[in-house]
């Protein structure tokens, strides 16, 4: 019963995370584009990012579920493996992230693509479960990544006058 319980709470703070990131860049960029950065605007980006926070708590507790039961179950094929400590990086990366973001010591832009890049990348790594890839040319995928999106959003931004 325990592994099916962390499982879906996984998967629900997965959709939170990675829906929330998404509806939070849509937001922002549709009313910048509207040219209506207003009060209501940014209202509903903050409810989005309150949405990322659970879907980050969520992640974290079950998170930690998986590596309680793989450490029980004596997995140690999947507590060893790449993709798994990639996830965990991955988990740390977004809760310090929102802790940063939260507290404003991070811009705008970065701390969006590091929450876009890093719940999509925890989505695909846990979709993907053939993927047999070294350590850092996971690492070195998701810094790509990242750098791709901060690019993409840096000129939508500008494009749209949104807040950098």
């Amino acid at each position: 019963m325990w592994p099916l319980i962390i499982k879906i709470t996984h998967i629900i703070g997965t959709v939170l995370g990675v829906g929330g990131s998404t509806l939070a860049e849509v937001f922002l960029l549709q009313s910048a584009r509207a040219g209506k950065l207003n009060e209501q605007a940014m209202g509903l980006v903050r409810g989005t990012y309150q949405v990322i926070r659970v879907g980050t708590i969520l992640l974290v507790l079950s998170g930690f579920g998986y590596f309680l039961l793989y450490r029980l179950e004596g997995d140690t094929d999947r507590l060893y493996s790449e993709r798994f400590w990639l996830k965990m990086v991955l988990v740390v990366v977004i809760a310090l992230n929102s802790l940063l973001f939260q507290q404003h010591k991070i811009s705008t832009l970065w701390g969006s693509a590091i929450f876009f890049t890093s719940w999509y990348a925890a989505l695909i790594l846990g979709a993907w479960r053939g993927l047999d890839a070294a350590w850092w040319v996971l690492v070195l995928s998701y810094l790509v990544g990242l750098l791709v999106v901060a690019g993409i959003f840096t000129i939508l931004r500008k494009r749209y006058h949104a807040p950098l």
